[in-house]
């Protein structure tokens, strides 16, 4: 009874928060482009990553996500690779909040309502997973970005699980940052159960997650380590290095 009394609250709370994601995420795009047009080259990355950052925990917020870090994330001193697990679309905002940068993501994000213009202004790297030409050229772009000096976002895992179990890894980003000067940041994230984007579509997952009260999360960040020769022998160590980060957050979200 006390649940279907509820119910119309969590949609009109889910209805509110899907106006305020698009409300908040086209002003700071539209007050950013403003903001770019009057800065030369050199001062625009900079404008795009402060951007990125706001915009992220903005979005953090409006869902009413409640963040635990077992560990602060420091600040990058040379280009950086950030591997995670991947549960939800509400990963890339973690990430890009903390660790800004860019993020590989499957190309399909590109088309969703209001946040695929975002992400495509954001200087997000999109791949056909199922596209050998497609993997290549997104190999080619975290090279050029790690080369750049920036920061890349990668969920190897290829797509969203549920669970703690981290499924195993594909080798693309590993191959981009072979032979590097560069550092490679593993990173852990356990939600509260119902919270995975899995078997849904992506509206379907927003309705779902913005009719909670509150989203619950945790984010262990692992020691940044410099990029190994071997692909598979670095893919392997990572792998387990998110796996025991995962097993860190899940603990401390239960406390």
């Amino acid at each position: 009874m006390a649940d279907a009394a509820l119910k119309p609250l969590a949609v009109a709370m889910s209805g509110a928060r899907a106006a305020a994601m698009g409300a908040w995420t086209l002003g700071a795009m539209q007050t950013y482009l403003l903001h770019l047009r009057t800065k030369p080259e050199p001062e625009r990355h900079a404008l795009r990553q402060a951007w990125i950052k706001v915009w992220a925990r903005g979005l953090s917020r409006v869902f009413g996500v409640q963040q635990r870090l077992t560990s602060t994330p420091t600040p990058a001193s040379r280009p950086r690779l950030v591997v995670a697990n991947h549960r939800s679309p509400i990963d890339i905002i973690l990430m890009l909040e903390h660790f800004g940068g860019c993020v590989l993501s499957h190309d399909g994000v590109a088309d969703w309502p209001i946040l695929g213009p975002a992400a495509r202004e954001g200087g997000t790297i999109f791949v056909d997973r199922e596209d050998q030409h497609s993997g290549a050229k997104a190999i080619r772009a975290i090279r050029r970005r790690l080369k750049d000096g920036h920061t890349v976002i990668v969920f190897p895992e290829g797509t969203t699980f549920q669970g703690d179990e981290v499924r195993p890894f594909l080798g693309g980003a590993f191959t981009a940052v072979r032979g590097l000067d560069a550092e490679i940041v593993p990173v852990g994230i356990a939600y509260d159960p119902g919270v995975e984007f899995f078997q849904e579509t992506f509206m379907e997952h927003v309705t779902r997650v913005a009719q909670r009260r509150r989203t619950r999360v945790a984010i262990s960040v692992g020691e940044a380590f410099a990029p190994q020769r071997d692909r598979e022998a670095m893919a392997a160590s990572l792998h387990g290095s998110v796996q025991a980060l995962v097993q860190d957050a899940r603990a401390a979200l239960g406390r």
